[in-house]
């Protein structure tokens, strides 16, 4: 008790007190603005560690010093008598109810500023907002795909189609589509509203058909759609909003405007369609909406030639081939907007390629190329995570960027980011690596809801089967892809994904189509043929295919390190994985040969050192998950 009472008089309860209160200030304050200056996480965990460690000697410094009129000095050397503790413990609690009324107002700072700004993004220009895709253009609208949870959004539904150019001039289409997109973006920004993505709402340009059915293949209640004419610096804007069940107007309005005013057009349009749906239009929703603009007339017209043109370069074999002309049109938008998020996020496509193709031995370049290459996606990923004005969108930046640097020692955290929130946010390379290592779940709910905002573009729905394939449901996967294939008509990718799917489920067996050749724009670069043969353990057979191929054929080294590896032939697998692990850029094939061969470890990473450090560093498990179970592979 005289322990007790000789530490209270000393109050070194009270400093106890105060440095926890001085603690959690400080770590909410870094854990906030660190991020947003650019700092690592490990910043953050650095400043925890410090405080954590410093809170024993705080104690140990108030008790053995003591405050005096004179300074600082030892407790043992104060008469007591002259001792000031009392005035000393009264100052502290004054600093421990400051202290926590700094708790309070950063707490509702935290709440209202910055999750206000976090919740912003679900409409702006996001990461990779292109069909990647190759499949048959229909004549008449697509069906919807029923998906098991759509019904629990209740939010208010509508999509924006691309207004028609009612002028020649060389750039009025892409001056309408810019104008569109501002729109679609800036009605995007609203979390009341579900906003059908570009790629499905532009599914439906110069085709004429009735606004319910257009509706019904997206999914929505609502549809907008309107015209532009351009003539010098004159413009008029028509826009409406009709009501899909009835074809009912609920709202139009035409614009007799200069460029100049272009901009208040659009934002007057977005207003009224959010007032007319019910959204309350406070200053926040208005802010939210005038973020997501170009506002720039030169800048969205370069930057939808940009997009026509990345679209242009995937729906051929080898993207990589195509996609300089892309990146010359993002740059060009970036000159006039250098904040221009999406097209920082889409150019570094080219140089993934670029690595990817020379690490497969698909295509060579020089190192200094591949250097420039890395160099670029480091410097439009920092630059889209700077831009970012959202937590989701900066989660995903800041994992994909890990990727492709030489520590992946904070990649599990960094994927639990990653996939806390979809806000329909399109990924690139990033769920191929987080699928096989224990994110398969969170990558498939991830693409699920790619596919209720973007139903009509068919990559989602291709990657919501290979995500459910390595979540161990290959027989959920079977039909969402049968169910996608018949509303929305063949898709090679999709295709692929189902042909996967069946040999993991089983039910390639009472399916006879697997024999059949490879579609036009399969990914499969061997016949797909090899790999039934593979599962039914008719390893003769497979190997006289795969030589009858390779007689008038070449393989890049990946499709050769899959089918050694299905085919039992482990130092084979392992000779083609060291291959690739020594090249730059080995690794994002490495993932990407584990991802699409669907075999758990195709190789050993002892045959790959780079990788087998990366691995390390992110404290993967090792070996994945197999869901195809091919009975040669004994490994």
């Amino acid at each position: 008790m005289s322990l007790f009472n000789e530490l209270k008089r000393r109050n070194v309860f009270r400093v106890g007190i105060a440095y926890t209160v001085a603690t959690w200030l400080l770590i909410q304050v870094t854990d906030t603005v660190f991020p947003r200056i650019g700092l690592p996480d490990s910043a953050v965990t650095l400043v925890i560690a410090l405080l954590a460690i410093g809170f024993i000697p705080a104690l140990i410094f108030a008790c053995a010093f003591e405050m005096t009129p004179e300074g600082l000095k030892r407790e043992k050397d104060i008469d007591r008598s002259q001792s000031i503790t009392p005035e000393t413990g009264k100052n502290l609690n004054r600093m421990i109810i400051g202290g926590l009324a700094l708790v309070i107002v950063v707490m509702a700072i935290e709440r209202t500023w910055f999750a206000g700004q976090d919740e912003e993004l679900s409409g702006k220009q996001t990461v990779s907002e292109v069909a990647i895709e190759s499949s048959t253009e229909q004549d008449s609208a697509a069906k919807p795909v029923e998906l098991q949870d759509q019904a629990a959004d209740e939010r208010e539904s509508v999509a924006v189609l691309p207004f028609v150019s009612m002028s020649s001039g060389e750039d009025d289409g892409y001056f309408a589509d810019g104008l569109t997109e501002e729109i679609l973006n800036s009605l995007a920004r609203l979390p009341e509203l579900l906003v059908t993505a570009r790629t499905s709402s532009f599914h439906f340009k110069g085709k004429d058909l009735p606004i319910p059915e257009i509706a019904a293949a997206l999914g929505v209640d609502h549809v907008v759609e309107g015209s532009v004419r351009r003539a010098g610096e004159e413009v008029r804007i028509t826009a409406q909003l009709i009501r899909a069940d009835d074809g009912f107007h609920l709202w139009s309005n035409t614009y007799d405007r200069t460029l100049e005013d272009v901009f208040e057009v659009q934002e007057d349009i977005a207003e009224n369609i959010a007032g007319t749906l019910n959204v309350v239009l406070n200053e926040d929703n208005r802010q939210r909406m005038r973020d997501a603009r170009i506002n720039d007339v030169e800048a969205f017209i370069v930057y939808q030639k940009a997009i026509e043109a990345f679209g242009s370069a995937h729906s051929t074999g080898n993207p990589g081939l195509h996609l300089e002309d892309a990146n010359m049109w993002f740059d060009q938008a970036l000159e006039i907007v250098p904040d221009l998020i999406n097209a920082l996020y889409l150019r570094t496509d080219l140089f993934g390629h670029k690595l990817y193709s020379n690490a497969s031995n698909l295509q060579a370049f020089s190192n200094a190329e591949l250097r420039e290459a890395l160099s670029e996606i480091y410097a439009s990923l920092d630059k889209a995570w700077l831009s970012a004005d959202s937590a989701a969108q900066r989660a995903i930046l800041d994992a994909e960027r890990t990727m492709f640097t030489e520590n992946w020692s904070e990649m599990g955290a960094k994927l639990d980011k990653a996939f806390e929130k979809s806000e329909c946010m399109p990924l690139n390379w990033l769920p191929a690596l987080a699928a096989p290592n224990g994110w398969a779940s969170q990558a498939a709910a991830f693409e699920r809801d790619l596919v209720r905002c973007d139903p009509l573009r068919a990559l989602p729905a291709v990657m919501h089967v290979n995500w459910e394939i390595w979540n161990g449901n290959a027989e959920q996967a079977v039909d969402f892809a049968d169910n996608y294939l018949r509303a929305q008509g063949f898709n090679p990718w999709l295709d692929d994904g189902r042909f996967q799917a069946l040999l993991s489920s089983g039910r390639y067996k009472n399916d006879t189509s697997v024999f059949d050749p490879n579609p036009n724009g399969s990914v499969f670069e061997l016949p797909r043929s090899i790999y039934v043969h593979a599962k039914n353990n008719e390893i003769e057979t497979a190997r006289e295919i795969l030589d009858n191929w390779l007689s008038d054929n070449t393989a890049s080294d990946l499709a050769m390190l899959h089918i050694e590896a299905v085919l039992g032939n482990r130092e084979a697998a392992n000779h083609y994985a060291g291959l690739i692990d020594a090249r730059l850029g080995g690794s994002l094939v490495l993932i990407q040969g584990i991802q699409g061969c669907y075999c758990g470890a195709p190789f050993d990473l002892e045959h790959t050192p780079t990788f087998k450090k990366r691995i390390d560093e992110a404290g993967f498990k090792w070996p994945p998950f197999d869901p195809t179970q091919y009975p040669a592979k004994d490994w």
